[in-house]
């Protein structure tokens, strides 16, 4: 039989042992395929959000990969904040990498007051890219405990038009603002009912500017739906498409929608 004496030892023991082992925020440093490098497979989704450490690892300072879809005519963001610990992290500190992991193709803005990091960008091409983000560079280094920890999330920014319409006596303008205090970079891929690329434009919206397009230049005589990449962040622009038809005086307004998270 087991005394009473001898479970509350037991227990005392463990509550030592408890409080002397390490206890991660970032349970991906332990995985079989760690989240150090390019080997990694936490892979991000729109609406993705985790908490992450920057605890050194033994000799190393920590550095966290994550793996990214860049789809056709898409865009998105990334979002650091929550920084807790010696973390201090900087603008170069959250990096977009090329599929190999080598070349820095985009680094984070300093938002609100220092308190956020933010990596945007968009592929205007009609394939889709793998590409890793990186956040390492924490300022307390080699010294950095488990509490140096930050949250990260991603977001789909891409927006759609379901519909514009250039045949016969309509004609459609595109009017979209950019609702930030940043200038940021926007393109339309006009594409047709089935899918393929009919135009494709690429545009700067000045902080707080306004857009108007006339799509007919572009792709005349044509009609179908429009993808709205940019580098504005999630929430970034507020646009609609106006379909006009001068004979009977009518327009036909469609909102530019983009994911709810």
């Amino acid at each position: 039989m087991i005394s009473k004496t001898s479970t509350c030892a037991a227990l005392a023991l463990a509550a030592v042992l408890a409080q002397g082992a390490t206890v991660r925020a970032d349970e991906w440093d332990l995985a079989s395929l760690n989240d150090g490098g390019t080997t990694t497979n936490n892979a991000l989704l729109h609406g993705s959000q985790q908490v992450h450490d920057l605890g050194a690892q033994n000799t190393f300072s920590d550095e966290d990969w994550y793996a990214v879809a860049s789809r056709r005519f898409s865009s998105y963001q990334m979002v650091v904040d929550g920084m807790t610990g010696q973390i201090d992290l900087t603008e170069p500190d959250l990096q977009l990498l090329d599929p190999l992991g080598t070349t820095v193709q985009a680094s984070a803005t300093m938002a609100d007051f220092g308190g956020t990091l933010s990596l945007v960008w968009k592929n205007a091409t009609a394939s889709t890219v793998a590409q890793f983000a990186r956040v390492w560079g924490a300022s307390c280094g080699l010294v950095c405990l488990d509490n140096a920890r930050y949250r990260i999330r991603f977001y789909d920014t891409t927006y759609t038009i379901a519909r514009f319409n250039n045949s016969g006596t309509q004609a459609t303008v595109l009017m979209v603002q950019n609702v930030g205090d940043r200038s940021c970079d926007v393109s339309y891929a006009f594409q047709s009912e089935t899918g393929a690329l009919l135009g494709l434009v690429d545009r700067t919206l000045p902080a707080r500017g306004l857009d108007v397009f006339a799509t007919a230049a572009l792709v005349p005589n044509q009609s179908g739906s429009v993808r709205v990449a940019h580098t504005c962040g999630y929430g970034g622009l507020s646009g609609k498409a106006v379909s006009i038809e001068p004979a009977a005086g009518l327009a036909f307004d469609t909102q530019m929608v983009h994911r709810p998270h």
